[in-house]
């Protein structure tokens, strides 16, 4: 188990729901470009990047795992979505980044 917590596996698993089973899904089932544009890709995975952004920091893990959910995500997006949604995993490298400095900042501010 010590292997497992040291490489994440919480954030992998997260990434495999997020960035591949359910894009696959979506699409499966018939969701709508539209509803899969604005629901999935920008609400809940943006959202998704701020969290894992902030929990990274919050839990003093290493940096690279930010990676992981754009990555996993990335691999998903080749599988299942339009080419256009490819450029999302830069978005979603940078949103996680930035609330993970935020994050960082704010702790600095209020010692």
């Amino acid at each position: 188990m010590a292997f497992l917590e040291k490489i994440g596996w919480r954030y992998w698993v997260i990434g495999i729901i997020m960035g591949i089973a359910l894009p696959g899904l979506a699409t499966l089932v018939g969701i709508s470009p539209v509803w899969r544009f604005g629901g999935l890709l920008v609400i809940i995975n943006g959202c998704l990047a701020i969290v894992m952004g902030r929990a990274i920091y919050r839990r003093a893990q290493p940096g690279w795992w930010l990676l992981i959910w754009p990555v996993i995500y990335l691999l998903g997006a080749l599988l299942f979505l339009p080419r256009y949604t490819r450029y999302f995993a830069i978005v979603y490298v940078c949103v996680s980044y930035l609330s993970y400095g935020l994050t960082q900042t704010r702790k600095e501010v209020k010692s």
